[in-house]
């Protein structure tokens, strides 16, 4: 659950509000001048991912390849095996019961989707070392099948600390996108650096290699206001096998503005009891409206698995991503809590989805 690390960060990704001026030069007195047009408010905040000075003394070299690769060689089995959940009290746990409303969450406008990305150019994988478990409690699939590889673990540092949530690779023109909780990628606006996914993890065995974020994104509402209707994030990713992660590993779709109600496969990487973060665990359920711009399913996931995708329409393989684990209620643990996927979704994802490596 939470650590020690940078505050519980949630990563969203943004937009500076940019301030406008205008100058009226010798309008007729006869004529109205018209007051130039109110700038609208950011609604994402941008963050490049930075390094520990324990990565950057692993560097050999300048430039990204070289971070890439002290930031793979820092991020050993060990490491990666003791990094802590980085929900907490604040973040994945809430306490007291979900508060009782009559409000119902509904598309704020337009409905989007994008689909999901099947083809790919990675290369099998090396084979898995012996000994080692199955990948997942449920639905035990193989390191190279679709919904292991677009799904993964995110591993990230915070005020010192090492820390883990999970995510997925979504779809888009740059092709270089992972989603996830807005909290894994800042809190209390304080960013996580040394951020890395892993892909297929399972128990310290990564057959796609360990990639590198570039840039982390959140909400503006998340990141200034601690919003929990708002707690999504965006990390955009430097290239690895000089591949873009969508195009090597293939990609999950993303929808918001749908109704609130469907039937959802939940996955991500639990480390809290009874889970230890080694494998990756599924999830099926109804999703139900609480109000309040959220919506919740009978899960039974606990911490590590925020950021983990809520899709939509999954055929076992591809789907699209309509909301993630992202917070419980100490009273009611099974069941997990996602930001209803509106607009702030869609200002999210256009902000980034031609961001690229």
């Amino acid at each position: 659950m939470r650590g020690k690390v940078f505050q519980r960060g949630f990563a969203l990704a943004g937009l500076s509000g940019i301030a406008l001026t205008a100058t009226l030069l010798s309008t007729p007195v006869s004529a109205r001048a018209e007051l130039p047009a109110k700038p609208s408010a950011p609604t994402t905040v941008t963050h490049t991912n930075t390094l520990s000075t324990a990565v950057t003394k692993l560097m050999k070299g300048n430039g990204v390849n070289a971070e890439a690769k002290a930031l793979a060689t820092y991020w050993t089995a060990d490491r990666m095996r003791t990094a802590k959940s980085i929900d907490g009290a604040s973040t994945l746990t809430r306490s007291g019961s979900a508060p009782q409303q009559k409000l119902n969450v509904r598309p704020q406008g337009i409905s989007g989707s994008v689909a999901p990305a099947v083809k790919t150019n990675a290369p099998l994988a090396a084979p898995k070392p012996r000994g080692l478990a199955p990948q997942a409690y449920y639905p035990n699939l193989p390191y190279y099948h679709p919904a292991a590889r677009t799904n993964g673990k995110v591993f990230f540092s915070r005020n010192g600390f090492n820390y883990v949530c999970s995510a997925s690779i979504v779809n888009s023109e740059g092709k270089s996108l992972i989603w996830t909780a807005g909290h894994c990628l800042a809190d209390n606006q304080v960013w996580s650096y040394n951020v890395s996914f892993v892909p297929s993890y399972s128990n310290g065995y990564r057959p796609y290699g360990t990639w590198y974020a570039r840039t982390l994104t959140t909400t503006y509402n998340w990141f200034y206001n601690r919003s929990f209707a708002d707690d999504v994030g965006a990390a955009t990713m430097n290239r690895n096998f000089g591949s873009r992660i969508a195009d090597y590993l293939g990609a999950q779709g993303i929808m918001w503005n749908q109704t609130a109600n469907y039937s959802a496969s939940a996955f991500g990487y639990p480390a809290a009891s009874p889970y230890n973060g080694a494998y990756l665990v599924q999830a099926n359920g109804s999703t139900y409206n609480p109000g309040n711009g959220t919506i919740y399913m009978y899960s039974g996931l606990t911490g590590g698995s925020s950021g983990g995708p809520w899709f939509r329409s999954f055929n076992g393989s591809w789907g699209y991503v309509n909301g993630h684990n992202d917070f419980i209620y100490t009273n009611s643990p099974a069941w997990m809590y996602s930001p209803y996927y509106g607009n702030q979704v869609a200002g999210l994802y256009n902000a980034v989805r031609n961001q690229t490596s």
